[in-house]
């Protein structure tokens, strides 16, 4: 990760939104999903909602991580991640 990310893994111009979660068993640790630049946001689901133990393949389909998703691509009518 530090080799792929040595050159600066975020294009200027792009708004980027990482979500990680802590229960992650695939990327390992969970904070290699952080991305280090100015045009990047990054959440980790358990500190927004922190009793949702979805794990790597669970946020796909996980309500809180639609909620964050549909907020990241449309922030002027975002709404509140009830957890």
């Amino acid at each position: 990760m530090t080799k792929l990310n040595a050159g600066g893994a975020a294009v200027p111009g792009i708004e980027y939104t990482t979500i990680m979660t802590k229960y992650d068993q695939v990327v390992t640790p969970y904070t290699s999903g952080y991305l280090d630049a100015p045009n990047a946001t990054n959440i980790v689901l358990q500190d927004v909602c922190p009793a949702d133990f979805a794990e790597h393949v669970a946020v796909a389909f996980n309500p809180h991580v639609g909620r964050m998703v549909l907020n990241a691509l449309d922030p002027a009518n975002a709404q509140p991640v009830r957890c």
